[in-house]
Formats: structure tokens, sequence, C-alpha cells
């Protein structure tokens, strides 16, 4: 399924570029420079830094919106106070009109999005927001963060983008790029997403009693190879396609045969 017929596709995307790291971050703006030789560009992130929001939406303050410096000639630029996902959605209602939005990708994120971890980033949360409306979609992560190779991964991530753009899929891509150079980045695999953590919450208590949460990367011995945390480890870009069915498939007839035909619940008093 294509985002639209094939006829109608313009040969140059609009794409809203994002992230869960604010306005100033610079994966942002790399990002966006490696998207513009293929693509038009439109910039919609939070104002301040939103990681770990996953796909969380701000329904209990107002929300604000407003132009953004850009550092980029002919890309418009704009910033909200909430969360990713709540920047998207108002970057496509409030500032892309009338133009129409093809694709959405978000990044690039100073540390990798990989394994359960991915569920709690708001980089993936922001990007599947396109997912949501069929658009094709990008998340794209830097496995380090360390700024260095930023500009790397932003180059593999719009060679990714690009590719997926001129397939006429719709597909939602999860990427993680290992903490190399691009002459070294040489080698690609499409993975599954690992049934394991490589980061784990550190939590410190101060003085006053505040709880204050840090991350830390961990290798976790679960990792499995042909996942995206076996990819990045060897130094292989991993690319993830991810969809939003949390069904458990494979545990449909166990739940079945639980709650299924014969049971009922007792009668209330």
């Amino acid at each position: 399924m294509t985002n639209e017929p094939p006829s109608d596709r313009p040969q140059r995307p609009y794409i809203l570029v994002t992230n869960d790291d604010g306005i100033e971050a610079i994966g942002l703006w790399h990002l966006a420079e490696a998207l513009l030789p293929f693509a038009d560009v439109m910039i919609s992130a939070p104002a301040f830094n939103q990681s770990g929001t996953g796909t969380a939406l701000n329904l209990h303050s107002d929300l604000q919106t407003e132009r953004a410096h850009s550092r980029l000639e002919g890309v418009d630029a704009f910033q909200a106070n909430g969360t990713p996902a709540d920047a998207v959605g108002i970057g496509l209602r409030q500032h892309a009109k009338p133009r129409r939005v093809h694709m959405i990708v978000a990044g690039v994120n100073p540390g990798a999005n990989m394994g359960r971890d991915a569920i709690h980033s708001g980089t993936v949360g922001a990007a599947m927001q396109g997912h949501h409306r069929s658009m094709p979609s990008v998340a794209v992560s830097l496995a380090s963060t360390d700024e260095k190779h930023l500009p790397d991964a932003a180059a593999v991530g719009a060679r990714i983008a690009a590719t997926l753009w001129a397939s006429g899929q719709s597909q939602f891509l999860n990427v993680n790029v290992p903490d190399l150079p691009l002459a070294e980045l040489t080698e690609m695999q499409v993975t599954r997403m690992a049934q394991a953590s490589t980061e784990r919450i550190v939590e410190e208590k101060d003085e006053h009693g505040m709880i204050r949460r840090r991350i830390e990367s961990r290798d976790d011995p679960r990792v499995r190879e042909g996942t995206d945390a076996w990819a990045v480890r060897n130094g292989i870009i991993s690319v993830t396609p991810i969809h939003t069915d949390l069904t458990a498939h494979h545990e449909m007839n166990k739940a079945l045969a639980l709650f299924g035909e014969g049971f009922s619940l007792p009668a209330a008093d």
C-alpha cells in the first residue's frame, strides 16, 4: 500500500523532520540538511528535550507553537512546547498547509533506540505518527551519545529515506547506525527487534530526597544474531521494519482456552 497513487507521487517529497531532543539539537539539523538533495523539508520539533516520552501526547496543559530560527535556507522551522508526537501533529495540522506532507523522518538521536528500549523512544514515537497516517516513516539513531558521527548517521538515514520513498512503499523503519565514520559503514542488515535491553536506568537520590535518573548502556547477554542490537554491536547498520500491532498472536490459542467459549464471569450479587 502506498501513500498515494504512483502517478500522483511527486518526484520531490515534502518531508516533516522532527526529533525528541529539541529544536536546538544538532542531529536534527544534520538530518534535515542530508534530506535536502532529494526532498523539500519542514522542521517541527519540541522546544526542549523530550527524550523517553515515547508516543505520549500532552493533554493536560495548553500547547504553544511558534516559528524557530532556521539554520538552513529554504527550510521552515517550528517549535512546540509539547512532546515529539505533539510536534508532529501540530506540524501536519498547522504549519504544513496548504502543502501535503509525504513522509516523516525523525532523528538523528544521539543514542541507540534498539530492542525493548525503542518502546520508550521519543524518536520512534515521533516517526510513528506518520505510520499512523499511512505515511512512509523513518526513525534514525546513532549508537553513541558522542556527536562526532551524527553527520554520518544523518547521511545513512537520508539514503534509506530516499530509497523508501522511491519504492512507493509506506513502511515504518527504525534505523540504528553504529558509531563509525561513513567510510566504515559498509554493511547493512534488515533485522528484528532484540528481546533485550541495551540500556538501564540508574536512580540516584540527592540530599533533598529527589530522585534523579540517568541512562547507562549495558551489554545484555540475551542479544541474538539477526537482531538490531547484534547488528550494531558488530558495526552493521540495522534497519528494522516495525508496526503498532502489539497483539501476541502466538498466545491467542492459550488466551482462547482460558477466556473463550464457555468462560463466564460470576453473577453479580
